[in-house]
């Protein structure tokens, strides 16, 4: 199970749409219903599935072909005169746990006044409570002077030996055995557990000036010349207003902010998850079984159906209390004719994992996982996500760009360090103008990676045969066979170089000559054309990267806030 978590949404507002009864769920999700039937708050979990459907429904229906419509998140004006600043930051933080950690690192290394407004893990979500990221990279949080070596042991719930990935070949030409891949998400996080530590950094600083408000949401932002004052409303409704140099939105590609800054458009792609942290799963040989030292990153037990390709993931969650997380998933354009409601995929979930998984006679459904995981990938130069207006950035706009890649957690965290550090350059240099912020949030490295994303070969075409999905992908992972180590890892990790994707695509078409046409069935002539380019994009940023950073170290020797922020701006562009 990927550490993604889906993005965080407004709960519905409309007072004519009320969740249904009991005997609702029971009529239409009857597995569902009796499934869940161990849950101390049943009732209460169904009703928040259903709010997730509808949240999601609101955010992309169409009325008479028009977007809906995007509040005014951020403008350009005073704030109102009835509301007057209680405190000043230098960043306001906003949105879940992505935030806190962002927070704790500005403030308890850089002595940054931070303001976090929310900073709470979503209650729904696929995480399973956990984030699976590699051992490599659980060196950024100590990078990024966040966590000792004892508090992220502290934090460690489980890990692994290797993970692996298997799609259904019965029905496709090209076979694949099981591809292992070591050190991609071989360490599982207690990620409440993490946010509360870095939470706990944030308020150990409140006589310097920091402040956390979990149960709070921003309302609107008001960017002046000097500042951008934030209104806050608080869990008993009363409006507040905080004032700071620089607004974060952390809230994922679906946040107001986000939609305000791409003038409404809405996420291209979305992956609905749905599972459960359970236990009582059998251990054991064979692939019917569970193995807590084995991660289970992508597999497919059936062909295409309903024009979706389900894939399944499992993770051990902790072995001593014999919790192990289970979610079924596809990945789809949002205006895709599949259906991309919570409730009838649990309903397929509970149906088919039988065929993935085995259950003891104890086995019990400990909590549900499920949630909308946003992705922008637009074609085109001018469709691209902005991240950034003066005084106002959105962190991870696109959201997970490559359900391959995994990035989830191990994105998160590769770019911490580097994300926190610009933000405490560009406060030192006061360049806070959207063109300055657009490179502090750009993504950082791997242009090849973040163009070549293999997502939408996990999509069925609408004239494909339903075999197609599967059979590409043991292609795929038939090359992966005959490559070293290090290629699988990049591809993984979501950081795979020019050098690497020219070997996987060569031996991918040495063994299944068909690829190309596969990548012109998925893409059409117009969508290959962009891949193409944005590989080509990506090779040319690696290359500017290296050559930026000679000429940046040698400008730096002024001294110069600016020529500073400027300098790592490049290096961190060649990592």
């Amino acid at each position: 199970m990927s550490a993604t978590r889906p993005a965080e949404y407004a709960a519905p507002n409309d007072a004519r749409t009320r969740p249904p009864d009991l005997t609702h769920f029971r009529q239409n999700y009857p597995l569902t219903v009796s499934n869940f039937g161990a849950l101390h708050e049943r009732e209460s979990w169904l009703r928040r599935i259903w709010e997730a459907d509808e949240r999601w429904r609101a955010l992309t229906e169409t009325r008479g072909g028009a977007a809906a419509r995007v509040p005014e998140a951020f403008v350009r004006s005073a704030p109102p005169p009835s509301l007057s600043v209680e405190a000043e930051f230098d960043v306001i933080y906003a949105g879940g746990a992505s935030a806190v950690l962002h927070a704790a690192v500005l403030a308890s290394r850089y002595g940054r006044r931070v303001l976090v407004v929310g900073g709470r893990e979503g209650a729904s979500g696929a995480g399973a409570g956990v984030w699976n990221v590699s051992q490599e990279q659980l060196g950024e949080f100590e990078r990024a002077g966040l966590f000792t070596r004892a508090e992220i042991d502290a934090a460690t719930v489980a890990r692994r030996r290797a993970g692996f990935v298997k799609f259904h070949d019965a029905t496709s030409r090209v076979k694949a055995e099981p591809l292992w891949v070591e050190g991609v998400m071989d360490v599982g996080l207690d990620s409440a557990r993490l946010a509360e530590a870095a939470a706990a950094k944030v308020r150990a600083r409140e006589a310097e000036g920091c402040l956390l408000l979990t149960d709070a949401r921003t309302v609107r932002a008001y960017v002046e010349r000097g500042r951008v004052s934030v209104e806050v409303e608080d869990a008993r409704g009363a409006r507040r207003l905080f004032a700071a140099r620089l607004l974060v939105d952390a809230s994922g590609p679906m946040s107001e902010v986000a939609r305000q800054l791409n003038e409404g458009r809405d996420a291209t792609h979305v992956r609905p998850t749905v599972g459960t942290l359970a236990t009582g799963f059998a251990r054991g040989e064979g692939a019917s079984a569970v193995d807590f030292a084995a991660g289970e990153i992508l597999v497919s037990t059936e062909d295409a159906s309903e024009n979706r390709q389900l894939m399944w993931e499992g993770f051990g969650r902790d072995a001593r209390r014999d919790e192990y997380a289970t979610c079924l998933f596809f990945y789809d354009a949002v205006d895709a004719p599949a259906d991309k409601s919570l409730l009838p995929l649990f309903e397929r979930y509970f149906e088919r994992l039988p065929l993935y998984k085995r259950r003891g006679g104890h086995w019990r459904v400990a909590r549900p996982l499920f949630g909308h995981t946003a992705v922008t990938r637009p074609q085109g130069w001018k469709a691209r996500a902005r991240t950034s207006d003066d005084r106002v950035m959105v962190l991870d706009a696109g959201g997970g760009t490559n359900p391959l890649g995994l990035g989830g957690a191990g994105a998160r965290l590769r770019d911490l360090h580097r994300l926190t550090h610009l933000a405490h350059l560009a406060l030192e240099a006061d360049a806070l103008d959207a063109d300055s912020l657009a490179q502090v949030a750009s993504g950082g490295p791997g242009g090849v990676a973040r163009a070549a994303s293999f997502a939408d070969f996990l999509r069925p075409t609408e004239r494909g045969a339903p075999s197609a999905v599967n059979e590409t992908l043991n292609a795929v992972m038939a090359a992966l066979h005959t490559l070293d180590e290090r290629v699988r890892r990049e591809l993984f990790q979501d950081r795979l170089s020019l050098v690497a994707l020219r070997s996987l695509l060569s031996n991918t078409a040495k063994l299944y000559p068909r690829i190309f046409a596969r990548v012109r069935e998925h893409l059409g002539a117009r969508g290959t054309l962009w891949w193409l380019a944005g590989v080509a994009e990506g090779v040319l940023r690696e290359r500017r990267g290296r050559a930026a950073e000679v000429e940046s170290l040698a400008a730096a020797r002024e001294g110069d806030a600016a020529r500073e922020f400027a300098r790592h701006l490049a290096l961190y562009e060649k990592e």
